[in-house]
């Protein structure tokens, strides 16, 4: 295998800073703050106070920015894929075996094409922005 260059793109840096996300989710009412505590393992207290400007989101522990960052991504993720969490998921294991038995048959034709082909199925794998583009078009036909 030749040697790849490290796909670094993350889908997380094109939803905002992780503090850019754990605003928006304080300020998304729509998200009770029992729900929140409670997926964010922050006290409801913590998250009342936070949502409230009593303290400051600025200042918090680099921990919770994260905690409530990682909420507004799990949030956004079942907004796109609705109720078809259970299709998604079975869609990824899909496309997977199948990138991955492309890139078996051509393993001894074609070795460069059967690396590229590893790498896009790493690519298309890890970036959920993709993942999504590609369910909702395999959704469609």
């Amino acid at each position: 295998m030749a040697d790849r260059t490290e796909y670094k793109h993350s889908w997380r840096d094109q939803l905002g800073t992780d503090m850019d996300k754990a605003k928006a989710i304080l300020a998304d009412k729509s998200i009770s703050t029992t729900y929140l505590a409670n997926i964010t393992d922050i006290s409801r207290y913590g998250v009342l106070n936070y949502r409230s400007g009593k303290t400051d989101i600025e200042k918090a522990a680099w921990t919770i920015v994260t905690k409530l960052a990682r909420a507004y991504e799990v949030s956004w993720i079942t907004t796109q894929i609705g109720d078809q969490q259970t299709e998604f998921v079975l869609f990824i294991k899909k496309l997977t075996e199948q990138l991955t038995i492309v890139g078996d048959q051509l393993e001894n034709k074609d070795p460069a094409m059967a690396d590229t082909i590893d790498l896009l199925k790493d690519m298309t794998i890890s970036e959920i922005t993709q993942l999504i583009l590609l369910f909702k078009n395999y959704q469609d036909e």
